[in-house]
């Protein structure tokens, strides 16, 4: 059975993949030479694709990628630890004191990536 919590931890490291790829890509590539390189991706996308949709490719470059994957990584650790402390103590035994209100937005953006069902 897959968990919320494989399902973050799936789509962190499909995105981190994909960013790794990208940026191979983008420092070796071909197309990518007219470019400055600080600011290849975003020139590319714009230019390859245009208007709304290349302005949003544009700004979700590698780095960004990395970021995101990195913030469901640790959504995926949070919520094992919660999970765990469960079934340690019992839910009357888990006390928090810090919403976990992100683990919703966390998972809706993991089931986007992994192409599954919307939350």
């Amino acid at each position: 059975m897959t968990t919320p919590i494989d399902e973050l931890r799936t789509a962190a490291q499909t995105l981190m993949d994909l960013a790794d790829i990208a940026r191979e890509d983008l420092d070796t590539g071909d197309y990518w030479k007219p470019y400055n390189s600080a600011t290849a991706w975003r020139d590319g996308l714009t230019n390859g694709m245009g208007g709304a949709s290349g302005d949003l490719a544009a700004v979700f470059s590698p780095t960004t990628a990395h970021a995101l994957a990195t913030w469901l990584r640790a959504e995926a650790a949070i919520w094992d630890a919660v999970e765990t402390v469960k079934a340690e103590y019992g839910p009357q035994g888990l006390k928090v004191t810090t919403p976990l209100s992100t683990h919703a937005q966390a998972l809706a953006v993991a089931r986007a990536i992994n192409g599954g069902e919307q939350p």
